[in-house]
């Protein structure tokens, strides 16, 4: 009988993972990179959650990004936004890159643009 239960709620469990396991809207496809103006909006995302989360300064709300640029490394290819904001009190923080993959993923920023 313990069999028999033990069996009983696996089978009811599983049924109602699969729906949440092997959602739709989903693709494992290959995805196409992201254009110019794509990792534009992107990386403008990006610097607006910065500012929200307060990892740098309010400042940067209004500052316009430079013409995205690729660049490629021994990982990938991805692309840099330059802001530049003459209005820094820190000078040696007026610009700020940030990087965005060729997907479209926000990789990381900082003010010296190395990744």
């Amino acid at each position: 009988m313990k069999k028999f239960i033990l069996s009983l709620t696996t089978a009811l469990v599983f049924s109602f993972a699969g729906p949440a396991i092997a959602g739709a809207g989903h693709s494992h496809g290959v995805s196409e990179p992201i254009s110019a103006a794509q990792a534009t909006q992107k990386a403008e995302a990006a610097k607006q959650q910065l500012v929200s989360l307060k990892k740098v300064s309010a400042e940067w709300n209004g500052v316009e990004g430079s013409n995205p640029q690729q660049r490629s490394t021994a990982t990938g290819t991805f692309w840099v936004v330059e802001y530049v904001n003459p209005k820094a009190t820190d000078k040696s923080k007026s610009k700020l890159f940030v990087f965005v993959d060729e997907l479209g993923n926000a990789i990381g920023a900082n003010h010296t643009g190395e990744l």
